[in-house]
């Protein structure tokens, strides 16, 4: 589940990209299989053996040598509870596979013979948003491996060798890429496998002090249990708090290792009554901490599209998050807008529908960006604040 790469340290001589990305998808499908067989493992110890055979129906011997009473209304309720966890992570667990595999986030790829400088848009919807992510000349970023352009936060995956829309990370353990479409799924999944595991070892641990205390043993199915339990737990709880304050603060796992970056944000101009306007085509200098010596956004340059719309291109400061809003605007982009959405695998994120402003919704600092640009040019106004100003 974490962003964790199937690669060595040190690779193989030899090794080539194919086979890479081979052995990384053969993972995807072998450790759920895996953690299947966990479950299982840990369902025949919990219901069978602790609940069934210790609690709810304990054999003679035990009744009559060591003092073990039947429990059945505590063992019932143990089941009953488990199942319900169970059911849960697993339904999480099989919309996050369904969605995965379906791979609905994959950017295109483009024509091999193409390069970015002659390649055409091929349906892509920049110049239909008001804002955008862009290289330093206004053109939208490229990916020189998928020969296409990348729509705003998308990155390359090594596994896949595709761009993925809004990639978090390849995760082998979940089956598969997490992006657009998945991180919902892969927020539940691990929050629920938490939930379960935990309650795993909570359950083994106390039963199995009280075997020990009666019958002065521990089962070794039951220790093993135990720490399968244990382990996974520690894992899920870790990644649920990780990937939950992702949500909140609006950022992805690669977003999260570039944290301190900087970005080139192209802002469609709507109106202007100025001449065209000549702009140096390097930033400004800055201090020895990156800012600009008037704590402003640099503008880099204008441009014009061949469809006649212009452009203005400006960027952010180091560590600004285009993306940024509120924790709790954070969150229901990606689990939903209201509480049922957050523990039903049912509907798609918000964060899908896209709107004319951009791919995703921006932070303030892009309108703050903007406002900025329009005072210090009064005769010019940018698209991006119509209906915001």
């Amino acid at each position: 589940m974490a962003p964790l790469s199937v690669r060595s340290a040190q690779k193989p001589a030899g090794l080539s990209i194919a086979a890479e990305q081979k052995i990384g998808q053969a993972t995807s499908v072998v450790i759920p299989l895996a953690e299947l067989g966990a479950m299982g493992y840990v369902t025949w110890v919990l219901v069978y053996q602790i609940c069934v055979q210790y609690l709810i129906n304990p054999s003679e011997r035990m009744q009559r040598d060591f003092n073990v009473r039947s429990q059945r209304a505590t063992g019932i309720t143990l089941i009953v509870v488990y199942a319900l966890l169970l059911l849960l992570l697993l339904v999480a667990a099989l919309r996050l596979i369904q969605m995965i595999w379906s791979r609905p986030d994959l950017v295109p790829l483009g024509d091999p013979s193409s390069e970015k400088m002659n390649a055409t848009f091929n349906g892509f919807a920049f110049d239909q948003y008001d804002a955008f992510i862009c290289d330093y000349q206004g053109v939208p970023l490229w990916c020189d491996k998928c020969q296409n352009w990348k729509p705003d936060r998308a990155h390359h995956c090594k596994e896949l060798g595709r761009c993925v829309r809004k990639m978090d990370h390849f995760c082998p353990w979940a089956g598969g890429i997490i992006g657009e479409s998945t991180h919902k799924w892969f927020m539940q999944f691990v929050a629920y496998t938490a939930l379960y595991t935990t309650y795993v070892w909570i359950v083994i641990a106390i039963f199995l002090a009280d075997h020990h205390s009666k019958m002065d043993s521990r089962p070794g199915t039951w220790i093993g249990a135990l720490v399968t339990a244990v382990l996974f737990s520690l894992f899920t709880v870790t990644m649920s708090g990780m990937t939950g304050w992702n949500l909140t603060i609006n950022y992805t796992s690669v977003e999260g290792i570039q944290r301190g970056g900087i970005h080139n944000i192209a802002f469609l101009i709507s109106k202007t009554t100025q001449p065209p306007i000549s702009l140096p085509p390097t930033p400004p200098a800055r201090n020895k901490h990156g800012e600009l010596p008037d704590g402003g956004w640099p503008v880099l340059c204008t441009t014009q599209r061949n469809s006649g719309k212009r452009y203005v291109v400006m960027q952010t400061r180091p560590l600004e998050h285009p993306w940024y809003t509120t924790p709790m605007m954070g969150w229901k982009d990606t689990m939903g807008k209201n509480v049922v959405d957050w523990f039903l695998p049912i509907r798609q994120s918000p964060c899908k529908q896209k709107s004319r402003r951009g791919e995703f919704e921006w932070a303030e600092l892009v309108y703050d960006m903007a406002r900025t640009y329009e005072a210090n040019n009064p005769g010019i106004r940018l698209a991006i604040l119509e209906g915001v100003r």
